[in-house]
């Protein structure tokens, strides 16, 4: 009586101090559980892979028809850590070796004879020499064979050979050469190396069967072999801006009658309208080949503001800054792994015999120990095999463990709970989780 008594006036003194709302929601939330019992939420991350794959793609080259814009999207994409930015004379110095769609004119002409004679005699003094330079090369083909999934053709000076590797986008040019064809390629040399086995591989192409290149009216600038760029990202942004008027009838007060009420009428005004929307159209492509990685288009929300008086409208660019930052990283996002973070919801059990242990355990997982938590849990399953501590056992392993350790947990206890759907159904978004981590993986590998 006396706590309840106790309960009561401080209850009282709540009341008349305001705190009524906030004495009430605490009886609301006591009560719900007590009724449904409060659950404990683990978070788990993972993440998504990019919905543009561009695995091999180590530095990107922006050209872009705004510079606030390039500059905003490689801000973005610098701040990932997954890619890094040439700069925009970089990239004017590529396009001059390397026109998109069309190949370099200005190689180095090199004969397939003094290659191998400057390898064979100092490897260090050719590489100084050849290695990552744009050379062109003739010589006739003794075989085309592959390795590690890359087609090369080979050709023989006596005992030695140059092995010329191609893109699966070179296939075309493979099918129409034959042994003992004279070739000219034109491409990096890589010395002794292997070259990357990507699409986006620095490749010598295969021009065809006596195919030259004629360099006597080259414009491009002759000198050493520029930095490297993977692949190469234009955006042209379009803003539109409409302005539109409109009548609006209002009801305004026009002043107070005998008993001090609004006196009201109506009358007619004009409301003043500008619309933004803006669209980025982006294309990204292979920078040594120019064949597209993917292309398509994000659109802002447009944006209104009104006004009775036209001057007082917000200017075209200040709507346009409000809105251009979502299409852009909706961009960045399709072209870097994203990581996500969702909440798994711990297993209540009715089991009395493992109570205590069971509140233990949650007060680890609510502490955030959620090694410390799994290793109870597992303990409850092994001693009495409750189906609520098998459950949170996974997802505290995920959660502390990852995500392939928790499934091999989780399928050990549908073997045993083979009628649980909410385990299969949570095992299930386990696995996509880890296909998905995978994916990420593979796309961040360079």
């Amino acid at each position: 009586m006396k706590n309840r008594s106790s309960l009561m006036e401080k209850e009282s003194k709540m009341t008349k101090k305001g705190g009524w709302r906030t004495l009430s929601i605490f009886y609301m939330i006591s009560v719900l559980c007590l009724i449904t019992g409060c659950t404990t939420s683990i978070p788990v991350t993972y993440t998504e892979p990019a919905k543009l794959n561009l695995s091999g793609v180590k530095r990107i080259a922006i050209s872009a028809n705004d510079e606030q814009v390039a500059n905003n999207i490689s801000q973005r994409l610098s701040a990932t850590g997954v890619y890094t930015i040439a700069s925009a004379a970089e990239l004017a110095e590529w396009e001059q070796w390397f026109p998109l769609g069309s190949l370099q004119a200005t190689a180095t002409e090199v004969k397939a004879t003094d290659l191998i004679s400057a390898y064979k005699a100092n490897e260090a003094r050719a590489d100084s020499i050849y290695a990552g330079k744009l050379l062109k090369i003739s010589g006739t083909v003794s075989e085309i064979r592959s390795l590690r999934g890359a087609y090369f053709a080979r050709i023989n000076i006596g005992n030695d050979s140059i092995a010329i590797f191609f893109a699966r986008s070179e296939l075309n040019k493979l099918t129409s050469i034959d042994k003992g064809q004279t070739i000219t390629a034109i491409g990096i040399n890589h010395g002794f190396k292997m070259p990357d086995m990507e699409d986006t591989a620095e490749i010598l192409r295969i021009l065809g069967a006596g195919e030259r290149i004629n360099i006597a009216n080259a414009t491009f600038p002759a000198g050493e072999y520029p930095g490297k760029i993977d692949a190469i990202i234009k955006i042209n942004k379009d803003s539109r801006v409409q302005d539109s008027s409109r009548n609006e009838t209002r009801s305004v007060v026009a002043g107070k009658d005998e008993d001090g009420k609004d006196i009201r009428r109506n009358v007619n005004v004009t409301i003043y309208e500008r619309t933004v929307a803006t669209t980025i159209a982006y294309q990204i492509v292979r920078a040594l080949n120019g064949s597209t990685i993917g292309q398509g288009t994000k659109t802002a929300t447009s944006s209104k503001s009104s006004s009775e008086d036209p001057a007082k409208l917000a200017s075209a660019s200040q709507l346009e800054s409000n809105i251009i930052g979502k299409p852009l990283q909706e961009f960045a996002n399709e072209i870097v792994p994203v990581k996500r973070s969702i909440n798994l919801t711990l297993a209540k059990s009715d089991d009395n015999r493992a109570k205590n242990e069971m509140s233990e355990a949650e007060k680890l997982a609510k502490s955030k120990d959620y090694t410390g938590a799994a290793a109870a849990y597992g303990k409850i399953y092994a001693q009495y095999g409750n189906f609520a501590a098998g459950y949170n056992q996974s997802i505290l392993t995920e959660a502390s463990d990852g995500t392939g350790k928790a499934i091999e947990l989780m399928t050990a206890l549908i073997q045993k709970f083979n009628d649980n759907s909410t385990a299969k159904n949570t095992l299930a978004e386990m696995q996509r989780r880890e296909m998905a981590n995978q994916q990420s993986a593979q796309q961040l590998s360079r």
